[in-house]
């Protein structure tokens, strides 16, 4: 078959030697991208101790073996297959991800803009008043009433606006957790989190599997009826 022809030919080039390889297009592309590193190990060996990085530009050379993307054409075909016959779960788990991505980080940032635990002051500011006249860190009600009082004190790197919100939630939806120490509002979301980002994952990865799968039984049941047919009496 043309994959086991492909594969034959592979091997064939693995084994060859180098004075039959170098003939070959892409041996000549291996040869190049690989020979650098060697002359560059030879060389230090030899005691100099320059830099090799210059060397590695050859391996640039590597990108022509994009050509050989032919011999997989049969195996995309199939992985199309399966993504066609999984585009409905999809579609219909990605706007579900976009709906909680965005409503969660909106969640986040309405419940947390303003957690004293994401905010960071000047070492001569104390984090609380402790009975004194002077308002410590976390006293404020606000990043911005923190640096109303003690003017660029006060910063917060988290919760501080919509995108930097979604682009937490993004981290967490995918099982990381960044910072800790939310607000009470803040962990519910937290523990829904939990829940759905598994599911999100769990269903079109299921879905995939279970498509790859059917598309190869389909594969194999008509290999098969072909044996059958020619192995059947005219």
């Amino acid at each position: 078959t043309f994959l086991d022809s492909s594969a034959l030919l592979r091997t064939e080039r693995l084994c060859t030697p180098v004075s039959f390889m170098l003939p070959l297009f892409f041996g000549i592309v291996d040869f190049l991208s690989t020979a650098p590193w060697f002359i560059e190990q030879a060389v230090i060996a030899s005691g100099v101790k320059e830099s090799g990085d210059m060397a590695r530009v050859f391996r640039i050379f590597r990108i022509f073996r994009i050509l050989q993307l032919e011999d997989f054409v049969t195996a995309f075909s199939k992985l199309d297959n399966v993504f066609r016959a999984s585009k409905d779960v999809l579609k219909a788990t990605g706007l579900m991800a976009l709906i909680i991505w965005i409503g969660g980080g909106a969640l986040f940032f309405i419940f947390e803009q303003n957690n004293p635990n994401w905010r960071q002051c000047d070492p001569s500011i104390p984090l609380v008043s402790n009975g004194t006249d002077s308002p410590g860190c976390f006293d404020f009600a606000s990043t911005a009433e923190c640096n109303a009082y003690y003017p660029g004190m006060c910063d917060q790197k988290v919760f501080v606006n919509m995108p930097n919100s979604l682009y937490l939630t993004a981290v967490f939806l995918g099982g990381e957790w960044g910072v800790v120490d939310f607000t009470y509002p803040g962990r519910v979301v937290c523990l829904f989190f939990c829940v759905v980002g598994i599911a999100l994952y769990a269903i079109p990865i299921g879905t995939l599997f279970d498509s790859f799968g059917a598309v190869l039984g389909m594969d194999g049941g008509d290999d098969e009826d072909e044996a059958d047919e020619e192995e059947s009496p005219q």
